[in-house]
């Protein structure tokens, strides 16, 4: 059975590491520069959105959790969202490697969608990667579409 629950105070630092790693890898290979600026500017983002962790207003982080047959849940990924009045943006989404291509990705943002239709969300927004086509095929499977396109060039 899979399951969203709030990220706790003390499993934050660890995704916090988790994010900046993940980001800057992201932002390295999208943007064309050195993992060490992706560091930088992934704990820029992370610590500017989320100054106050897990306890930061309007955001709310997940731990997407596997458990069945008896057995103790383990955490499979991480979602993070955020919203303002009836709008939602997903900051991070993460199913870890060992168990992506088994639903679970799918699942999660049917179970979030729960959440948020809850709260009286009534749109979702996010963000991917131009190197990622498995996660815009899970968004396009998952009723997602395009509203625009996300360029940068370098300068100088």
């Amino acid at each position: 059975m899979l399951n969203l629950r709030e990220m706790t105070a003390g499993e934050y630092d660890g995704y916090r590491r988790f994010f900046i790693e993940e980001y800057a890898r992201d932002l390295s290979g999208n943007h064309g520069y050195g993992i060490e600026k992706g560091r930088v500017n992934a704990t820029r983002s992370i610590n500017g959105y989320l100054p106050q962790g897990v306890d930061t207003p309007g955001h709310q982080l997940y731990c997407i959790e596997l458990a069945g047959d008896g057995q103790a849940a383990a955490v499979i990924g991480y979602l993070w969202v955020g919203w303002q009045g009836n709008t939602a943006f997903i900051s991070d989404f993460c199913i870890l490697d060992a168990w992506r291509r088994r639903g679970y990705g799918k699942a999660a943002l049917a179970l979030l969608d729960s959440r948020l239709s809850a709260r009286g969300i009534t749109e979702l927004g996010l963000r991917v990667a131009a190197d990622n086509p498995g996660a815009r095929a899970l968004y396009d499977r998952s009723g997602f579409r395009v509203t625009g396109v996300n360029m940068v060039k370098r300068i100088g």
